[in-house]
């Protein structure tokens, strides 16, 4: 066990008190925020809605493995390719922690024993530093060990991407809190918000190049974006309005955010381009909550029977994956998809406590995904036996041949699907159904670069 440790001015009772308030924020992510501002409502965006069935969600595969179990609480989970960060709480005093889940290899940032809120990019981890003069942010570097201190007091909910840190700036009259970023290669602070208005949860892209956060207000809260034109100068609009969003639930892959709303009665995923398009509405039963994105791959909670589980949406494909059923209470997912491997770090509740875990899976292949699709409408035609066999054999073994890295052969097996759906046409398959499936072959052929 540690001793909290204390220095002349620092007595245990105060950083205890400071500690206990500072992860309060954490908890607060767990409750609605309200604020003694009135809103007007505005109709909802236009919206496209893709209905999902989470009962039939297939298991992503992939392997579990233990962060950290023992008997400190784990929380604040984040994860860039194989580097995961968390905070360790034990007896009164709060660390950040480093893993490789690679290797397995743990490690822990120097501090004061009251550090709190970390996220990483790359080798960089920026996290929140309680002291009696108020909460700070700092910038370790896991490789060098530098250190960074990001200039004043009241600063809360750090989020790291290339060079950019965005956070909380509390120190304004009554703690409002306004959206301001850190460039950490010039030392340039930004202020992105400048309103009477709650603004929270910033989130910044890997690259650093766009921020998103909550605006907020008593009916709720509205998503904004800010993308970075130069170093310091920011392009800001609002992506939703009317209030109907929910906080501390929103993030961005650079190109789309991702937010959970209740305009539809319950919460649900939406997610659009940053630079304004088309919302997309993932419609789940119940309540889904706190979503990440990295890539092409969403990940949230979805409330179930017995507590919540673990899910991951492939915009691609519009294929929802299921990725925890235990009965077991998991919560505040981050994904990061990093060189064809997706790795997912969540905190799970367990004998009274609070568990790091992660998840790692090899990205499914978009071209396999197109040729099971492929495969299912042959199903779904209800051909004579023989046909839907020989169709379905020469998309398998396409299928085979992707797997084993042979694009030839594959190609190869596609053209002869092509050709004997046209043999067909009008015969054993409608002309409508040897269409679709030919259009189909060919947007795999084109996606597979055959020529």
């Amino acid at each position: 066990m540690r001793a909290l440790q204390t220095s002349a001015r620092n007595h245990t009772t105060f950083r205890q008190r400071r500690l206990v308030c500072a992860l309060l924020i954490t908890l607060a992510l767990l409750v609605p925020l309200r604020n003694p501002f009135a809103a007007s409502a505005t109709n909802a965006p236009v919206e496209s809605t893709v209905v999902l069935d989470p009962a039939g969600a297939p298991f992503l595969q992939g392997t579990f493995q233990v962060v950290s179990n023992d008997q400190a609480n784990e929380t604040s989970l984040h994860v860039d390719c194989d580097i995961a960060s968390y905070t360790y709480n034990e007896l009164g005093t709060a660390d950040i922690h480093y893993q490789n889940l690679s290797t397995g290899v743990d490690n822990v940032v120097p501090g004061n024993h009251l550090d709190i809120l970390s996220d990483i990019s790359g080798s960089r981890i920026a996290f929140v530093e309680v002291s009696n003069s108020g909460d700070f942010i700092r910038v370790f570097d896991t490789i060098s060990h530098a250190q960074t201190v990001i200039p004043g007091f009241e600063k809360n909910l750090p989020s790291i991407g290339g060079n950019l840190v965005a956070f909380e700036d509390r120190s304004a009259a009554f703690g409002i809190p306004a959206i301001v970023t850190y460039d950490l290669n010039s030392g340039t602070i930004t202020q992105l918000t400048n309103d009477s208005l709650s603004n929270v949860f910033p989130q910044v892209s890997p690259n650093g190049d766009a921020v998103v956060w909550n605006k907020c207000q008593f009916t709720g809260c509205d998503i904004y974006a800010a993308i970075q034109t130069s170093p310091g100068a920011f392009t800001t609009r609002a992506l939703t309005t009317g209030k109907r969003e929910e906080p501390f639930a929103s993030a961005t892959n650079g190109e789309l955010a991702v937010y959970v709303s209740n305009r539809s009665g319950e919460k649900d995923i939406y997610y659009q381009p940053l630079t304004g398009g088309n919302e997309v509405h993932l419609s789940i039963p119940g309540d889904q909550r706190f979503p990440t994105i990295s890539g092409d791959f969403i990940t949230f909670e979805s409330a179930v029977e017995i507590g919540a589980d673990i899910f991951v949406y492939d915009i691609r494909t519009e294929k929802l994956y299921r990725v925890t059923n235990d009965q077991v209470d998991h919560h505040f997912a981050d994904i990061s998809v990093c060189n064809g491997v997706g790795r997912i770090v969540y905190r799970t509740e367990s004998n009274g406590g609070l568990d790091a875990y992660a998840f790692t899976f090899q990205v499914p292949s978009v071209i396999e995904e197109q040729i099971d699709v492929v495969i299912t409408e042959i199903g779904n035609f209800n051909l004579p036996p023989g046909t839907a066999n020989s169709l379905v054999t020469k998309l398998q073994t396409a299928l085979a041949a992707i797997e084993a890295g042979d694009a030839a052969t594959a190609c190869s097996s596609l053209t002869g699907f092509i050709n004997e759906c046209r043999a067909q046409s009008g015969k054993k398959l409608t002309p409508g159904q040897s269409t679709q499936l030919i259009t189909s072959a060919n947007q795999i052929k084109t996606d597979l670069g055959c020529p």
